[in-house]
């Protein structure tokens, strides 16, 4: 992730709500979308990298946001996705809250900064990305009312237990899912959603010659078998997960979550790691794969001498590389399927 700068010239990060060097108020402006301090004057409080007059989002009263927008009493334009929020009469799911929309607040962010949908063509008119957070409840006759985490036509629904790191790692053991982390569940989600609203747009033909024709696949009855029967012994060969296996529909949405896992530590690596990788959407991917990997291989040593998780896989398979080069050539995608002209 891009950082930013205070002020007094110090490095600000993600999620830093006050300058530690000189206690400066820190947050995003959506005026200049800079990553920025910000000083009150009077009433007023200007955005110091673009000098307009903000407004703290609304969802700064609870503290799940530290957005600053161009109008008084509004929602910025990364909570505004949000369509449903848990109740807040816990503290507790105000935190979880929270912690959802940081991970879709980083989401957003890196989907406008790599033209993907919904901030490519009119996806965002004709393809609308909406989020809920939302908790198992019981219904009034007792019966309980689970929540399951997906997508269906642009509506990512997260339940709202994912955002429990106790919850997550029990599930992370039982389903052996390495990355299952909120950020990973949004950029999982987020495949599906880029299925639906421009792969199947755009590339069809490539897609079915990579992934299969998922209108062949029983979902229902593949997902039965998966679960009865697991992965093929040979996944890594084709696939990113063991989980990519059971349909073409999963395939493409853990292969858009490792592709976004890959271009977010390229973007880091540049801003803050000294390199100098090429991240344009017409750039090599193999090569820009085999870059990142070679950071990733580095950077798990560093976990395993603290008893972490490795970030990635430190290699990936040519055929895998292949469906990742594809998921990067939709960002030059025109609606009609064409590489734009030069």
């Amino acid at each position: 992730m891009k950082t930013g700068t205070c002020r007094c010239g110090n490095r600000i990060f993600f999620n830093n709500h006050e300058c530690l060097s000189c206690h400066a108020r820190l947050g995003r402006c959506t005026v200049c979308g800079s990553l920025t301090s910000l000083t009150t004057d009077e009433a007023d409080i200007r955005c110091d990298a673009c000098h307009s007059v903000v407004y703290p989002c609304l969802n700064q009263m609870h503290g799940v946001c530290h957005s600053f927008n161009q109008s008084a009493e509004t929602l910025c334009r990364w909570c505004e996705f949000t369509n449903v929020i848990p109740p807040l009469s816990q503290p507790d799911r105000v935190v979880r809250w929270g912690a959802l929309e940081s991970a879709k607040r980083r989401l957003l962010l890196q989907l406008e900064d790599l033209s993907l949908p919904p901030f490519i063509a009119d996806t965002r008119r004709t393809h609308r990305l909406r989020f809920e957070f939302l908790e198992d409840s019981v219904d009034a006759e007792g019966k309980p009312q689970k929540v399951t985490t997906g997508h269906e036509n642009g509506l990512i629904t997260i339940n709202l237990a994912e955002a429990d790191s106790v919850h997550r790692e029990r599930l992370r053991v039982q389903f052996g899912e390495p990355q299952r982390t909120l950020i990973g569940h949004m950029r999982h989600e987020v495949g599906h959603y880029i299925d639906w609203a421009w792969a199947s747009q755009v590339a069809v033909e490539e897609y079915h010659r990579l992934f299969g024709n998922p209108g062949e696949v029983d979902y229902s009855q593949a997902m039965k078998q998966h679960y009865e029967r697991g992965a093929p012994a040979d996944w890594h060969e084709n696939h990113v997960s063991a989980y990519a296996t059971m349909h073409p529909w999963e395939d493409f949405a853990e292969t858009v979550n490792v592709y976004l896992d890959i271009m977010a530590i390229a973007t880091t690596a540049n801003d803050i790691g000294g390199q100098h990788l090429d991240l344009s959407p017409v750039s090599d991917a193999a090569k820009l794969v085999k870059s990142v990997l070679d950071i990733v291989i580095q950077v798990s040593e560093y976990n395993f001498d603290l008893g972490l998780l490795p970030l990635l896989p430190e290699r990936l398979p040519p055929s895998v590389v292949q469906k990742l080069s594809y998921v990067h050539s939709l960002r030059s995608l025109s609606i009609d399927g064409q590489l734009p002209t030069q």
